[in-house]
């Protein structure tokens, strides 16, 4: 059984969550070695290499605030992004990976197996460097990353797969404590679809925090002339609260928060309504990230069956209001918001990479006699289909040898998704090609971001206008790969996009090694 398992991570910004496919096809919640069915995605560190993950971390913010880690997966892809404790610097793929190396460590206890295999989910919207970096702390905690896969996605297949063999269109909101995104999907058959998303990497239950938090902070600041978040430490036990008052205001109409400043002392009232009015415009960029979906995928709130609110935050009376008032009615029941991202991403592993699953083999009734009893295991051929979240292209010069942005993945495409194009020497003499391989949607440099390259040198000179070919391949992990060949020598020299924010080999080989020896519990 062992080797059947795969690890279902939904690394998330606040909390992460794992799960596994028993051999009966049911998707089951590992618990963390605290016996939590998550794990807040949080690191303290105690000593050079030293840290600890999770509960035990959370309580340290107020302690020792200087040595804990929030929010790490907000910074993924970002280039430069580091932070020392102890002497040793830290990537924020290699913050990831010491989060991961817990999980994937509690799981082998708690399964009594040794687990390599893994399928990590990520936000719908997140770009190939951020889907990269992703990818590379999977390697650095000594896991085998199969697949990365969007969080609405995997949320729709925890739903959909009691539901294949019809047809349904399903929308997903989800918002979890980072990221929000929002996916349309449709179920034909064994197939299931992605038809359009669009999501905001930068918006998520955080930010109703931080609204929180200030609001708080300038009460107190209005009666004592003096504000509670210029000290760390007040500003991170301050933050607590808020987070606690946050989750108590989606089932009590007012909470109190006390305030401690400065010798200063006061408790601050705060309503429902003041908090919805408060984060008005982060309920008003959720209704309109749900306008541009649907419009993209030609459909409106009525031709939708299911909507599912996937994400701890999803749990806010406001997010549940918005909901109803944009499409006329109540969001699915019947799923767990903070379990479904992992539990679908233990079923895409099994359907994506596990063909002898005992769970795929096992299509029967559980005995003869139990007439009417529901049958047991997965169904076999189903095939997931994500779509291209990004458009992606390539500086080039036109005939004036003026820059321009060449397309040559268009947002939307059924992944996996390649393309070959033919370009020319610009200029004489040539020894080696550049190709910036830019993110976005416009026609000059400043329209759109370039997110890495590929450089092709020791190159033979030749004239103007001598072919160089151009080969993208989008993978179904929307992880971008790049060629760029020599035509005229059909010389096997390829090079593959090196991401922004990407760990060298070097830096890889070392990271691997720091993470294998650290003390994560």
């Amino acid at each position: 059984m062992a080797e059947d398992i795969i690890l279902g991570i939904d690394l998330g910004t606040t909390f992460s969550a794992m799960a596994y496919v028993n051999r009966h096809g049911k998707p089951v919640i590992i618990p963390n070695s605290e016996g939590q069915s998550t794990t807040p995605s949080v690191l303290h560190f105690y000593g050079p290499g030293a840290c600890v993950v999770g509960e035990e971390a959370v309580k340290a913010v107020v302690l020792d605030p200087d040595n804990v880690v929030r929010f790490v997966k907000r910074h993924m892809g970002e280039p430069g992004y580091a932070l020392e404790y102890y002497g040793h610097t830290y990537s924020a793929q290699e913050l990831s990976a010491l989060i991961l190396k817990k999980l994937k460590e509690d799981a082998e206890a708690a399964l009594g197996v040794t687990i390599k295999d893994a399928v990590i989910t990520v936000p719908a919207y997140f770009n190939s460097p951020q889907r990269g970096a992703t990818a590379e702390a999977g390697a650095l905690a000594g896991l085998n990353i199969l697949s990365i896969i969007n969080e609405p996605t995997a949320a729709a297949i925890a739903y959909g797969v009691e539901r294949l063999g019809g047809r349904r269109k399903m929308l997903v909101f989800d918002l979890g404590g980072g990221t929000f995104d929002v996916t349309v999907m449709e179920i034909q058959g064994s197939s299931l679809r992605t038809l359009a998303t669009e999501g905001n990497a930068e918006l998520g239950g955080k930010d109703w925090d931080d609204r929180l938090l200030a609001h708080v902070a300038e009460a107190f600041q209005r009666q004592f002339g003096m504000d509670p978040l210029d000290d760390p430490q007040v500003h991170q036990e301050l933050y607590e609260r808020v987070l606690s008052a946050k989750i108590a205001l989606s089932v009590k109409p007012r909470v109190v928060v006390p305030v401690n400043y400065a010798g200063n002392r006061t408790v601050v009232t705060v309503t429902r309504e003041e908090f919805e009015s408060i984060s008005k415009d982060l309920v008003d960029q959720c209704a309109e990230t749900c306008a541009i979906v649907l419009e993209r995928a030609a459909l409106r709130w009525s031709d939708l069956d299911d909507i599912l609110l996937a994400g701890g935050s999803t749990r806010m009376p406001m997010i549940h209001a918005l909901v109803r008032r944009l499409s006329g009615r109540e969001p699915t029941s019947g799923i767990n918001p903070d379990e479904c991202v992992a539990h679908g991403a233990s079923l895409a592993g099994v359907f994506r990479h596990r063909p002898n699953h005992p769970a795929l083999a096992r299509r029967h009734r559980p005995a003869p006699e139990a007439a009417g009893a529901p049958e047991t295991g997965l169904p076999q051929g189903v095939s997931i289909v994500d779509v291209a979240t990004h458009p992606l292209g390539m500086i080039a010069l036109d005939a004036l040898n003026q820059e321009q942005v060449v397309t040559l993945i268009p947002m939307g495409v059924p992944l996996p998704y390649d393309k070959r194009r033919r370009f020319a020497y610009p200029y004489d003499r040539l020894t080696a090609i550049r190709v910036e391989v830019t993110e976005g949607t416009g026609e000059r440099r400043e329209d759109v971001t370039v997110i890495g390259e590929v450089i092709l040198d020791n190159l033979p000179p030749r004239p103007r206008g001598t072919p160089i070919d151009v080969v993208y391949r989008y993978t179904v992990n929307n992880i971008l790969e790049v060629d760029v060949i020599d035509v005229e020598t059909r010389a096997a020299r390829k090079a593959r996009i090196s991401l922004k924010g990407g760990l060298s080999g070097a830096e890889m080989d070392a990271a691997i090694q720091r993470i294998a020896v650290a003390k994560v519990h």
